[in-house]
């Protein structure tokens, strides 16, 4: 098992990945809300002038963590890049995944 950590900024691109994991069979991810480095430094008075250097830093960031078997990861990477574009251009989000050890409490889960 693997955790695929996804984030992105817009919202609508969030609805989309949500339905694409489905159709992937991949099902219980968990979406967060919050807001970037760049976005909080940028309200800080004395730190504005840095909010150049945070692409995308005015808008709320979406955190969407899914757990799954690990055969699954290399294609909702490819879907989370057709949603969202190339993870390597400016703004588009950023995914990564981390080992699962252990999971309780999701249907069909792996030790």
């Amino acid at each position: 098992m693997e955790l695929l950590v996804t984030i992105i900024k817009d919202y609508r691109k969030v609805e989309s990945l949500l339905l694409g994991f489905v159709e992937a069979d991949v099902t219980g991810a968990t979406v967060l809300e919050g807001q970037g480095m760049g976005q909080l430094l940028g309200d800080v008075p004395i730190m504005a002038g840095l909010k150049g250097l945070f692409p995308g830093s005015a808008h709320e960031s979406y955190v969407v963590i899914t757990a799954m078997p690990s055969d699954k990861i290399t294609e909702c990477v490819a879907l989370v890049e057709k949603i969202c574009g190339p993870m390597d251009m400016p703004s588009a989000g950023i995914v990564f995944t981390l080992p699962v050890g252990q999971i309780r409490g999701m249907k069909d889960a792996l030790d």
